[in-house]
């Protein structure tokens, strides 16, 4: 299978990256099902659209629960009920044990006419659908449409960021609606392993890290290893920045909204 997986996605700029940070700080607050819509008006700023939805996805079952949308009525219940399919992120999380996927990762993987023609009937002319692996298996969909084509690339990229963190956003709001509270276990991080990650959740690669610290490139990428294997098995940075963010309340970015107080 062809897979443009995320080394292909181009890093973002100091500048977009603070946004994004601010994202990421933002989406913690999100504890209700009613807050589920935050999520697609966080982007909104980066990439504007015009619809969004976002859901669960049961691999065992192969059914797609939505939260929220305000995607037409008529093509959500015939989109739940058939056309997610053939949605290409869905297909990867079928396929793969990729953490992150989107609708634009496999090129071979094509949307049928039908489902096009579908869309079409209800105003939905651009379309990218991300699809979240959590570490425990459980599984988020998330969906922006009506948005400027040339701008795909830029929201594929923001996702693949952004989607481990609206993953977690998304099963609190759907836990807390039925009364049982997530836990959040923290993890045993060395104090060296708490300031790589610090760094991450920066923005930092690699490589400035290691300058940052004075060790070897090596040095950074075994203990991002680790980091990995301690924060429940993830496989990249964004998920780890998601994890740890998650677990360990005072480890995030700063409010922004306070910097210059």
């Amino acid at each position: 299978m062809i897979f443009r997986g995320p080394e292909a996605l181009e890093y973002p700029t100091k500048k977009e990256f603070q946004h994004l940070g601010e994202i990421m700080y933002q989406v913690r607050s999100v504890q209700r099902r009613e807050q589920l819509s935050s999520l697609a008006s966080a982007v909104a700023p980066l990439v504007p659209h015009e619809f969004s939805a976002c859901g669960s996805y049961n691999i065992s079952k192969h059914s797609l629960h939505v939260a929220y949308t305000s995607f037409n009525k008529e093509l959500n219940g015939l989109y739940v009920s058939q056309g997610f399919a053939a949605d290409p992120s869905i297909q990867l999380l079928k396929r793969t044990q990729i953490g992150t996927v989107s609708s634009e990762d496999s090129p071979e993987l094509e949307v049928p006419r039908e489902i096009t023609s579908l869309k079409l009937d209800f105003g939905v002319k651009t379309c990218l659908s991300v699809g979240v692996r959590g570490v425990l298996g459980a599984c988020s969909y998330f969906a922006l449409s009506n948005f400027d084509q040339r701008q795909t690339w830029k929201l594929r990229s923001i996702m693949q960021i952004l989607g481990p963190h609206f993953h977690l956003a998304y099963m609190r709001a759907v836990t807390w609606q039925e009364g049982i509270p997530i836990v959040s276990k923290q993890t045993d991080l060395t104090a060296r392993e708490q300031e790589i990650m610090r760094w991450v959740s920066e923005g930092k690669t690699n490589w400035e890290i290691s300058v940052i610290l004075h060790v070897s490139l090596n040095t950074i990428k075994f203990h991002l290893k680790n980091i990995y294997q301690k924060l429940g098995g993830v496989e990249n940075r964004w998920a780890a920045v998601a994890q740890w963010q998650g677990n360990s309340p005072n480890s995030a970015f700063s409010d922004p909204t306070q910097e210059d107080n």
